[in-house]
């Protein structure tokens, strides 16, 4: 077996590009594009930017867009490789139907079309106009959305009609619109590196939002602790100081517990409270009862840990 170089000078001397191994003129694409169209991931909610190569008209690449705020040129697996799906050998270009027998075919848009609306009309003669429901996505832009709220009422006339974003965005919205009067996130994920304790809540970070981590471990270097509640063992919660295990449904209980914590122990902002924040009283009087036992038995969250969290949480500058 050939012994390996020893070190980096030794490599470049063996395997460097003095020895023939970089072509003249440096190394380039087979392909170089004809444009770099600047434009965001369309994946998840962070918004990464990313530079399409184009070339013939078509994605063929993507480069790195190091100048965009948010994701400073880093992307996940998913915005890395969304290029390659509109041009793989796999993609679906034609309706399959399904054949006795046969397993899937292709056929003709038209065919589709019409199978489709015959076999709608069909199931609504029988059973009723709500017989069908509309499921959109929170991925879509506002004019798709509409049109599948005007399909739904004026085409198929049934009352059913949702998106994915109706147990999570819109309460989340509304939430967000009540407390700080705007219904997205009001702040930069650039004050999260300096937060010295972080709760993350509900969210899988690492598999859904994989670019945000970075804020968090950022955040860590510099000391913050990070609470994770969530009723599953996630890769972020894996990686946590303290994982809270609540029970489904279990998080309002949970956090009124902990702000019941706060309040006897006095671990509050109350310059913040009386400038920027109205019916706090209210909001004091309706977790009065929620001592620790009754918390533990309604969350499955031991009281030591809600203790502990809200220790964290109350004492951190930040």
């Amino acid at each position: 077996m050939a012994k390996l170089p020893s070190s980096v000078d030794s490599i470049i001397e063996q395997y460097g590009p003095h020895k023939g191994y970089t072509p003249e003129g440096g190394f380039k694409g087979v392909h170089e594009p004809d444009k770099l169209v600047k434009t965001h991931c369309c994946f998840c909610g962070m918004q990464c930017g990313i530079q399409l190569k184009v070339k013939d008209n078509k994605v063929a690449g993507f480069e790195p867009w190091m100048e965009f705020p948010f994701n400073e040129g880093r992307l996940c697996p998913k915005g890395v490789q969304r290029y390659l799906q509109n041009n793989h050998p796999d993609r679906l270009l034609t309706p399959l139907q399904r054949v006795e027998g046969k397993g899937f075919e292709s056929t003709t848009w038209e065919n589709a079309m019409n199978r489709t609306v015959s076999e709608i009309q069909r199931i609504q003669s029988s059973y009723g106009k709500d017989s069908f429901a509309m499921l959109s996505g929170v991925s879509l832009t506002n004019e798709k959305s509409y049109m599948v709220g005007k399909f739904a009422r004026v085409a198929l006339k049934t009352a059913n009609l949702d998106y994915n974003g109706r147990l999570c965005m819109v309460s989340a919205g509304a939430g967000n619109k009540k407390a700080f009067g705007l219904d997205r996130i009001s702040n930069s994920w650039e004050d999260l590196k300096h937060a010295k304790v972080i709760i993350i809540a509900g969210a899988n970070v690492s598999e859904t939002f994989p670019t945000l981590t970075h804020y968090i471990w950022q955040a860590r270097d510099n000391g913050a602790k990070l609470i994770v509640v969530d009723p599953r063992m996630t890769p972020i919660a894996r990686t946590a100081d303290l994982h809270l295990p609540v029970k489904p449904g279990g998080d309002s209980a949970l956090f009124g517990a902990m702000l019941k914590i706060l309040v006897d122990n006095d671990w509050l902002d109350h310059d913040f409270i009386d400038n920027y924040t109205s019916g706090f009283q209210e909001t004091i009087d309706a977790v009065k009862d929620y001592d620790l036992a009754w918390a533990e038995e309604t969350t499955g969250v031991s009281a030591a840990k809600i203790q502990q969290a809200a220790e964290l949480w109350g004492k951190a500058n930040t």
